[in-house]
């Protein structure tokens, strides 16, 4: 087995709401937790910090300022909202050295713009995971800045890894990437909701019925990412002049296939529109 490369590191994460709390319990649940030197957290809002201020069999570390866990951590992840970013930047580009690296979550903000506010030759990351980090099932894509080389990115992968799995893409492509998994597991909620909702209206209690929806859900996902393909499963689902041909004429007669490509279209654009404001 390869050694971790976070192996005695210190990692920082600034902004413990939703991505920032599961990327925490992931690593908490993980063995990089322990194989890290300790782990630094810091939030506006002190009430997300109360739950781990109280464990201290743990190895984390409430910090009372953003720029605390900069000042300690090797690598500090920076889980905030878009409009938030630059407020944390100018509190924590001092203390930022050539040796640390920054990884930031933050949708639409190009790694490009994070460089400028911290000084020349700092090494950042930006990443894209999405809400299934909650439940270990995160897609997270990466992209490294100018100066982050491949070590460094390796480490943010092994990070990244405790919560889900990781592909690196160009940063160009970040955005389709936002609208396609960070905002589409929204999408798959609401689907998987509808098709609860149709149980329901044929006589299901919901709890029922939004069991069974997101239970098939996983099952055509499992499917699909064990080698079937969409049509496949369709194919072998569907025989002629059964219930499943009936449902998908409905689908296709409501235009569902066209309003999915365009929610993730919409999202995408948006994604580009705040990227293109930061730049």
């Amino acid at each position: 087995m390869n050694e971790s490369r976070v192996k005695g590191k210190n990692i920082g994460i600034i902004g413990i709401g939703n991505i920032g709390r599961s990327l925490l319990q992931g690593l908490l649940a993980a063995a990089i937790s322990r194989l890290s030197g300790g782990i630094f957290i810091s939030d506006i809002k002190r009430e997300n910090l109360s739950a781990f201020e109280a464990d201290r069999a743990s190895n984390v570390v409430v910090c009372a300022a953003n720029r605390e866990v900069a000042e300690n951590a090797d690598v500090i992840i920076l889980a905030v909202k878009p409009p938030e970013v630059n407020m944390v930047l100018e509190e924590i580009a001092s203390v930022m050295n050539s040796e640390k690296i920054l990884i930031s979550v933050a949708a639409g903000v190009p790694t490009a713009v994070i460089e400028r506010y911290l000084g020349g030759g700092k090494k950042v990351i930006r990443v894209m995971p999405n809400l299934g980090a909650r439940v270990g099932e995160s897609v997270t894509a990466i992209c490294t800045g100018e100066y982050a080389g491949e070590e460094d990115e390796a480490i943010a992968k092994e990070i990244f890894h405790a919560i889900g799995a990781v592909y690196r893409v160009k940063e160009r492509d970040i955005d389709i990437i936002t609208g396609l998994s960070g905002s589409g597991i929204a999408f798959f909620a609401m689907m998987i909701d509808a098709l609860a909702d149709g149980g329901v209206y044929e006589g299901l209690p919901h709890d029922v019925a939004l069991e069974i929806a997101a239970r098939t859900a996983l099952g055509a996902a499992k499917m699909i990412l064990a080698g079937d393909t969409p049509s496949l499963i369709k194919q072998m689902t569907a025989s002629p002049g059964g219930t499943t041909m009936r449902g998908l004429y409905a689908m296709e007669a409501k235009g569902v296939t066209a309003a999915v490509m365009e929610a993730v279209i919409e999202a995408t654009k948006r994604a580009r529109e705040i990227s293109q404001h930061r730049t």
